[in-house]
């Protein structure tokens, strides 16, 4: 039978971000379960040297241009994506940026094609850079509800609108808890910006008795000195451990960290937070705050975790005082079974829906 293709397209990624855990799990089950032959196409642009590692034995096509002017450089993207879109002829191109809903266009409108064009935008559109560029899309798949109700506030019929989540695949190990208070970060490590850590430093700064903090992830070494500076003049700096970024940071988790109390998320504007569902996935409890957009669609007050007021540092070391102080949490059980609707099967129907749909 001959396979549906589709197309990934968007700028180029880092290589470690949540991003790729999902591009991941979309190709590993598309690829596996039904008829589809997915290729990642992407653009380079600003990171000129990424780190493809995560890409392993997916089939995959850099484009390139030397063109200076933007504008100009666009339209040079989109000939040489129509090009590839001529000799493939996909069923749909799914683009997880708003420049590359603009690139498609183009592109489809140069092979002379009918592709669907679906966006796939991975976090808050506010203030997303010519987020307009989006309503050139098709179909739309919203990885939180809350990207659902701004694409609707933008225009966007509702019923070209998928609410898809993000895929979890369900974990068989649990990460235990000890009687030790261990706190967990992992992710990109940013001083202000979208992580946020100044906040998270700020509040575990407020809080009494004996607790850790592990912090799995890499940034830019300017924001790891300035956050490391900063638990010295907190006095907190031997409370925490870096272990810097790692292939896989669960593994890693599981077989050096081992027990985890508590993994924290003080973002300032999010998608849909992967590290939040991979979390509770192991069954560790979460606490994040409720920035837009994610949190709210995955914790569940006291079943699978707590979120706390943006900026509010206060109502943070609060909840953290309450975990060291001996609040009871959630069988692993119970944490896992939270967010079954985000598991592989579920979101597979969804996103099959999708495709399907006329």
């Amino acid at each position: 039978m001959k396979k549906d293709k589709i197309f990934i397209a968007g700028y180029n990624l880092s290589g470690f971000g949540g991003m790729e855990t999902v591009f991941d799990n979309f190709h590993r089950l598309l690829s596996h379960n039904d008829n589809y032959d997915v290729l990642f196409v992407f653009f380079e642009d600003k990171f000129k040297n990424p780190d493809d590692r995560w890409i392993g034995e997916k089939k995959f096509v850099r484009i390139k241009s030397n063109i200076k002017n933007t504008k100009i450089r666009r339209f040079h993207f989109a000939y040489k994506f129509s090009k590839l879109i001529s000799q493939h002829n996909p069923k749909h191109i799914i683009s997880y940026d708003s420049l590359t809903c603009y690139i498609s266009l183009w592109a489809r409108r140069f092979s002379f094609k009918s592709t669907n064009i679906i966006s796939w935008c991975h976090f808050t559109l506010h203030d997303m850079y010519k987020v307009e560029y989006i309503l050139l899309a098709d179909k739309h798949l919203a990885i939180s509800s809350g990207i659902a109700t701004q694409l609707y506030n933008m225009g966007v019929n509702q019923k070209n609108i998928y609410t898809v989540f993000n895929p979890v695949t369900p974990k068989l190990e649990v990460i235990t808890r000890e009687k030790n208070i261990s706190f967990l970060y992992l992710g990109r490590i940013n001083f202000n910006g979208q992580k946020n850590l100044k906040e998270l430093f700020l509040s575990l700064s407020r809080i009494n008795g004996d607790w850790s903090l592990n912090i799995v992830g890499s940034g830019d070494s300017q924001e790891i000195d300035k956050l490391k500076k900063l638990s010295i003049l907190l006095k907190i700096e031997n409370r925490i451990k870096w272990h810097g970024w790692q292939q896989n940071p669960w593994a890693y988790v599981r077989e050096n960290i081992k027990n985890v109390t508590c993994l924290l998320l003080t973002s300032s504007y999010e998608g849909f937070p992967m590290v939040l569902c991979e979390s509770i996935s192991y069954g560790v409890y979460v606490i994040s705050s409720d920035c837009q957009t994610g949190p709210a669609d995955i914790i569940k007050n006291g079943v699978n975790g707590e979120l706390y007021p943006l900026n509010d540092i206060g109502v943070l070391s609060n909840k953290l005082q309450c975990i060291i102080d001996g609040k009871q949490l959630p069988a692993h059980s119970i944490i896992k079974e939270s967010i079954y609707e985000y598991y592989d099967d579920s979101y597979y129907n969804k996103i099959k829906k999708t495709l399907c749909a006329e």
